[in-house]
């Protein structure tokens, strides 16, 4: 089994002068380290706007810098927002980013879920998955055919362009898309393409059905990318430590407010988003949910559902073998959140790279990613 990190860059309050600075210094400080004990990919996310929740406005320039300071660990794009960058700018970013870090880019797709993000850049929620829709056929065209033209609805390339410089993983990097609802797992699975699920919110056996979806949806002979890639990723609160009583009291408040933030910052979309857009019906349900039910209650609620991994390497360990079980390629580790300190996060990255990782490393896993 896969196992790697993904990081929000959260800076939650109080601020000092320097906060910006220096989460993003402590974070590539975390990053080398995971990359000396064997992790196997780092993914950043792409957020714009949302204080306190991610700084992580130009994943580009940061995982650029990140190729440069680490040797073998891969570099995933947790995910490039395609309705919010021209396609021509990601496939160029994308194939520089391959080349810099010796082919190690996996390239992960969403199409956001904020309504500050959306409105931010004078986009409808209807439009979001149509747009990412037509990226994701034109990207990978890009790659192959030179030159390159293409008529959308969204994008048009009418002149002939050669789109420069080519990845040099071939056919192309691996493409995966963050999938939160069910019909985004078939979607993935139709399209050719890696699925980034979540833990957070969704029950194991809600994830366990999601993950028989994508097993038995056949891909669509016509999906965009020459590269087949039918990995199953989830994304996992984590923090760990020796003492999982110390752990579980820092802990506990940090995975309280994450789990606060990221509600209210979907919840908007679910009010707003047309009651007819079907993409977006998950949200709907979720707008409905107060955020203050989610207390010290609700917290312990996740650690007995398995929904968060926090205690001792065991622990970790028994919480990740249920979303083995299930099916999933590879365990995404977030644990950098709510306020933890560079400290507690270093801790948590030991205890996963010299006390986890050998033993989820001994797991098979189904997925590969193969020429279509």
């Amino acid at each position: 089994m896969k196992v790697g990190l993904i990081y929000e860059i959260e800076s939650v309050k109080p601020h000092s002068p320097d906060h910006e600075y220096r989460v993003f210094w402590d974070t590539m400080a975390q990053i080398e380290r995971a990359d000396q004990l064997g992790f196997d990919s780092v993914w950043a996310v792409e957020h714009h706007f949302l204080n306190e929740f991610s700084y992580c406005s130009a994943p580009e320039v940061f995982l650029g810098c990140v190729s440069q300071r680490t040797s073998r660990i891969r570099i995933g794009h947790g995910v490039a927002v395609l309705p919010f960058n021209h396609p021509i700018r990601v496939a160029e970013r994308i194939a520089v980013l391959d080349i810099m870090s010796n082919g190690r880019v996996e390239f992960g797709t969403g199409r956001s879920t904020t309504m500050d993000e959306i409105l931010g850049f004078g986009l409808k929620p209807e439009e979001t998955r149509p747009r990412w829709r037509e990226a994701i056929e034109m990207i990978p065209r890009m790659w192959r055919d030179d030159p390159f033209s293409y008529e959308g609805q969204f994008w048009s390339v009418t002149r002939p362009v050669s789109v420069i410089p080519k990845p040099i993983q071939k056919p192309h990097p691996p493409m995966w898309v963050a999938a939160v609802s069910p019909d985004t797992f078939k979607l993935a699975a139709q399209a050719g393409l890696g699925a980034l699920g979540f833990t957070l919110g969704v029950e194991p056996s809600e994830v366990a059905s999601r993950v028989r979806l994508y097993r038995d949806t056949p891909r669509d002979p016509h999906a965009p990318g020459a590269a087949t890639n039918r990995q199953v990723s989830l994304n996992l609160m984590c923090m760990a430590g020796r003492d999982s009583g110390a752990t579980d009291r820092a802990a506990r408040d940090a995975v309280l407010w994450y789990a606060r933030r990221g509600l209210e910052l979907v919840q908007e979309v679910g009010r707003q988003a047309p009651r007819d857009e079907q993409s977006y019906h998950y949200l709907h349900q979720a707008s409905r949910v107060d955020p203050a039910d989610i207390t010290r209650d609700y917290y312990e609620y996740m650690k007995e559902a398995d929904l968060i991994a926090v205690g001792d390497a065991a622990e970790i360990v028994r919480v990740a073998a249920r979303y083995h079980e299930i099916g999933a390629d590879q365990i995404l580790f977030l644990v950098q959140y709510g306020g933890l300190s560079h400290a507690q996060v270093m801790e948590t990255i030991e205890v996963l790279g010299v006390s986890v990782i050998p033993e989820l490393r001994s797991w098979p896993t189904p997925g590969a990613v193969t020429p279509s």
